[in-house]
């Protein structure tokens, strides 16, 4: 029985420096296999939907879907409520490519060769391969700032990225989206968050103004929820915590792509860092439907205003 184990494990060791060793020839193949299927569809936006955002993809127009179970090197996520689906089509007149559920860290932190962050952030690599020049980037997240409430919204202005960081390693061969360059070894970020898509999701979100907030968002590797003393050593740089996005945003403007990202706050952190959330209140959160409403409604006004800018 040991042996078998010690040889499952060495198999588990050898797939995952392969996939290390093979990563941009994946990303490349995967890229590939879903242009094949866009045909005339040129998308703008790609749009990783969060927790709570699935009602959008029932708003893409002329929409194909895919399972991510059908995507060559795609993994199904593994975290109830994010569904593994890949859909392209237009939203509000912009050519899009949404990603119904994600892969986190922790799902796969536990693996060596930084594999984790490298399948957190393989998506966001695809976007980059087919030529997308915007990333928009959904969560659900835990509010740090007391002045923010269950089921209000927060624009990203910021983050602070608490995980490993998807670019340790080996300086790949990528080519940014726009210039075509190579990817820089030590690549700035800032503005993390752009400066005029920031603008356009905030003037989305003004049919909600009570309930919108701008602010910076820490990533940390998850799953456990906040000790008391770390959610006030947070609280005095950050707005709100979740367990995604920063490595993802990460790579996005590594390549070279605009980002814009948007919290929606599922529970409120107390002035003493208690955070008594688990998951299933946090889902109850997004259920709601005049949550699914807020979100739903600010994502299609800020692509109906991209439209008209």
């Amino acid at each position: 029985m040991l042996k078998n184990i010690i040889k499952m494990g060495l198999q588990s060791i050898e797939e995952v420096f392969t996939f290390n060793r093979d990563y941009e020839a994946k990303v490349a193949e995967t890229a590939d296999h879903i242009r094949a299927q866009l045909g005339s569809l040129r998308p703008e936006f790609g749009i990783t939907l969060g927790s709570g955002l699935g009602d959008i993809a029932d708003a893409i127009e002329d929409a194909t879907t895919i399972s991510y179970a059908d995507i060559p090197n795609f993994l199904v996520p593994t975290v109830e409520g994010h569904e593994g689906n890949l859909i392209f089509g237009n939203l509000e007149g912009i050519p899009v490519i949404g990603l119904s559920g994600r892969t986190h860290y922790y799902e796969y932190g536990d693996l060596p060769f930084n594999y984790g962050m490298l399948r957190t952030t393989f998506a966001v690599n695809v976007l980059a391969d087919l030529g997308i020049a915007n990333y928009f980037v959904t969560n659900a997240a835990g509010g740090l700032n007391q002045k923010f409430k269950v089921g209000d919204m927060m624009v990203l202005h910021s983050h602070i990225h608490n995980q490993p960081n998807p670019l340790l390693g080996e300086h790949r061969q990528f080519k940014r989206v726009d210039n075509g360059e190579r990817v820089e070894r030590f690549p700035p970020v800032s503005p993390t968050y752009d400066p005029e898509l920031r603008k356009v999701l905030h003037a989305a979100g003004q049919e909600h103004r009570d309930h919108l907030h701008q602010g910076v968002y820490m990533g940390v590797t998850g799953p456990t929820y906040e000790a008391e003393a770390e959610a006030r050593s947070f609280r005095d740089n950050a707005d709100a915590v979740g367990m995604s996005t920063t490595g993802e945003v990460i790579v996005a403007r590594g390549r070279g792509m605009r980002a814009v990202g948007m919290s929606c706050i599922t529970n409120e952190i107390s002035a003493s860092g208690d955070n008594p959330a688990n998951h299933d209140e946090v889902k109850r959160i997004l259920e709601s439907p005049e949550v699914r409403q807020r979100l739903t409604s600010t994502v299609q006004e800020f692509f109906r205003l991209y439209r008209a800018s």
